[in-house]
C-alpha cells in the first residue's frame, strides 16, 4: 500500500506555519499512513526535518486489533511496539512545539469527542487519554451499550497511536485541520 504520510506531514506543517505565523516557535505536524507515520518539525520557513516511523494505524490494526475486543495482551503489545518506535525521536522535537495534523483519522477522533469544528479543532491530550481509557474498558469487557465509542480496529489503532505520540512528546493538545 502507498504511504503518503511524509508529504502530508510537510503540507500540514506548511499550512500551520502560514496560519499560525503570529505564534512563532516550533511546529510539529503529525500524519498517519496505513503502515507508517511521519512528523515534520521546524520553526523556520520550511520544516527542518521530516521523520518517517514504520508504524501506522492500518498495520497496527491488522497486527493487534483484528476484532473489537482484542484483549489486554494485544493492547499492551501494541503500546510497547509504538513506544519502542517513537521514543528514540523524542529528543528531535522541542518541548514547546505546537502539534498539528490534517489526518482524517484524527479528525474522526475529534468528532467522536465532539470537539467543535473550527478551522483548527483543539483536541486536548487529556481528552484523548480519557477516550482511550473508555475504549480499553470496552475492549476488556465492559458492555459496549454503556458507551458510543467506535470499536472498529482502525479507530482503535489510530486512537492508541495518537495517544502515544501526544503523551510521549508532552503535547498539551493537537490542532486538527
Amino acid at each position: 500500500m502507498s504511504d503518503d504520510s511524509e508529504p502530508r506531514a510537510r503540507a500540514t506543517w506548511l499550512r500551520a506555519r502560514r496560519e499560525w505565523r503570529e505564534w512563532g516557535g516550533t511546529i510539529t505536524a503529525l500524519e498517519f499512513g496505513d503502515a507508517g507515520s511521519a512528523i515534520a518539525v521546524g520553526a523556520q520557513s520550511e520544516p527542518e526535518r521530516v521523520i518517517r516511523v514504520s508504524v501506522g494505524p492500518g498495520e497496527l490494526a491488522r497486527k493487534y486489533f483484528r476484532n473489537a475486543r482484542p484483549g489486554e495482551s494485544a493492547i499492551e503489545s501494541a503500546i510497547a511496539e509504538v513506544e519502542d518506535l517513537i521514543m528514540p525521536m523524542r529528543p528531535l522535537v522541542p518541548r514547546d512545539s505546537r502539534c498539528a495534523t490534517g489526518d482524517p483519522r484524527v479528525s474522526r477522533i475529534a468528532e467522536v469527542l465532539q470537539v467543535p469544528p473550527e478551522p483548527w479543532r483543539c483536541l486536548r491530550t487529556d481528552a484523548v487519554e480519557q477516550c482511550f481509557n473508555r475504549w480499553v474498558a470496552i475492549a476488556l469487557g465492559r458492555p459496549a451499550t454503556q458507551d458510543t465509542i467506535p470499536m472498529d480496529p482502525e479507530f482503535a489503532a489510530s486512537l492508541l497511536l495518537l495517544r502515544e505520540w501526544l503523551h510521549h512528546f508532552s503535547f498539551e493538545n493537537i490542532r486538527v485541520a
